[in-house]
């Protein structure tokens, strides 16, 4: 009878349905933080704040992995996988192996900024957004791009962050993944003059407004701001809510969730400059320094003119052990999801 194959399909669709939404709520999430930024900012005590982890921060060479896991409220450990880049701007083509078509609908760019040197503020932070970005672009361009439909879904996510009635949409020109600058070293920061402060607010404020990005202030010596990165930090990598409140008082921490800001809370005015304006205003108060460039037309280590047998032979002990390191690393970051 009609009516009764009707009623019996719904009940089989109404059945599936429950199935997967069972299926999807045991099934453990996975998520991506890539942090990069100014030499020296406390990216590294910053994560083992985030994992509570009472270890020593040490120099992070080149680009470095781990993990945390934190157990959801179906009892079920979502993975979060940590990349942090060292040498400030300088290794951002090392990136290319968490920058994976699979992973970036699941990542977050952390980008942590010296507030100590303003001096650096512009080159650092503009330098890592162009340069992941070019990264991130040629690899929506990928087969297996084309096949996650990843362009589609990243362009989806990026207009959900900055909504139709926001005064700057056609302004904003939103960073593919989810972005977030972190203003470190609060703690030195506050005690800047105050048209100092005023100036690199405004143009932090700016930056991460045209880049539809979250904007938030951090010292690792005060428990307050700790615990607010902490909870901004597990909001990306673990889903929980994200905190509270907002600050746009340059006497104050400023914490500037993604879409809250306008140019015109920003500059005052709704005549919105050029980038490269914005630039020029603030280097003019704080002519930016870059970070100098590492040439190596020839590797030394193999030139015959300084051989040294004792020394060359410790050189190829440390190499295999590199590259076990490399092996390790990549087992490790694997054995949570295929980033390929």
């Amino acid at each position: 009878m009609p009516g009764d194959v009707g009623i019996w399909d719904l009940a089989i669709s109404l059945s599936n349905q429950r199935s997967n939404e069972e299926e999807n709520l045991n099934r453990q999430k996975e998520s991506t933080i890539i942090f990069a930024g100014s030499k020296g900012a406390g990216k590294t005590t910053l994560i083992h704040r985030f994992l509570e982890r009472d270890e020593s921060a040490k120099q992070t060479l080149a680009l470095e992995y781990t993990f945390g896991r934190k157990t959801n409220q179906n009892l079920v450990k979502d993975v979060c996988h940590i990349w942090e880049l060292g040498g400030g701007t300088l290794y951002t083509n090392l990136l290319e192996t968490p920058l994976s078509p699979s992973a970036l609908l699941h990542t977050t760019l952390i980008i942590v900024v010296d507030l100590s040197q303003p001096e650096r503020i512009w080159h650092t932070t503009t330098t890592l957004i162009n340069s992941i970005k070019e990264y991130i672009e040629s690899a929506t361009k990928t087969e297996k791009a084309r096949q996650l439909k990843l362009s589609e879904k990243l362009q989806t996510a990026a207009d959900n962050i900055i909504d139709n009635e926001h005064p700057d949409r056609n302004e904003i020109y939103v960073f593919p993944v989810p972005l977030v600058v972190i203003g470190a070293k609060y703690d030195i920061f506050q005690d800047f003059d105050p048209e100092k402060k005023k100036i690199i607010c405004r143009t932090l404020r700016y930056l991460c407004n045209y880049h539809g990005a979250h904007l938030q202030f951090y010292s690792a010596k005060d428990s307050g701001l700790v615990k607010k990165a902490r909870d901004l930090l597990s909001h990306f990598g673990f889903h929980a809510e994200p905190g509270k409140g907002v600050s746009q008082d340059y006497n104050k921490p400023l914490i500037i969730p993604a879409g809250s800001d306008s140019f015109q809370a920003i500059l005052g005015s709704s005549d919105v400059p050029k980038l490269e304006v914005v630039k020029h205003q603030f280097s003019s108060m704080f002519p930016q320094e870059e970070e100098e460039t590492i040439v190596q037309s020839e590797d030394p280590a193999r030139d015959v003119s300084f051989k040294e047998a004792e020394i060359d032979m410790l050189r190829s002990q440390k190499d295999e052990d590199l590259e076990r390191y490399r092996r390790e690393v990549e087992r490790r970051s694997k054995s949570f999801g295929d980033f390929d």
